[in-house]
């Protein structure tokens, strides 16, 4: 099984960072509304304070679970992928069902250097990554090559 490229924790941690930021900032705008009752003002902090208080576990607890048990194996047949953070699933994709598999990157991967690689059937489509650039072009290059 292959793990993930290491700043991938650092990826996830700043995306969640992104979200806490962009969270406090709408809740400071909502607590300066003119027509926001008093009452409910209180109410925002509250909410303020626990997506905060969420994002820090998720930054600090879940993100290094997440990548501890996310890998993936690239074999003739198939490619299994393993996700999760306190609950874990094993997916297996068979390559004669992959329809197609692309690389995207966008701003904050772009940070990092980092790609996805989406992977799509007839019924689903799935990311695997973040990964290096050299791993996602292996990754597809891999899925081009035995998919039939």
């Amino acid at each position: 099984m292959r793990q993930l490229d290491k700043r991938a924790v650092l990826f996830w941690q700043v995306e969640n960072a992104v979200g806490a930021v962009l969270v406090l900032a709408l809740a400071a705008v909502l607590s300066y509304v003119s027509w926001f009752p008093p009452g409910w003002r209180r109410w925002v902090y509250i909410l303020a304070a626990a997506a905060l208080a969420f994002a820090l576990f998720d930054a600090l607890v879940l993100i290094p679970l997440r990548y501890r048990y996310s890998r993936y194996t690239l074999t003739t047949d198939c490619v299994i992928v393993e996700r999760g953070r306190l609950w874990r699933r094993r997916e297996v994709y068979p390559l004669s069902r992959i329809l197609y598999c692309e690389t995207r990157q966008g701003p904050i991967l772009g940070w990092f250097n980092l790609f996805t690689v989406r992977t799509a059937t007839i019924v689903e489509s799935r990311s695997i990554g973040p990964l290096s650039q050299a791993e996602a072009h292996r990754f597809e290059q891999f899925v081009r090559e035995y998919s039939p």
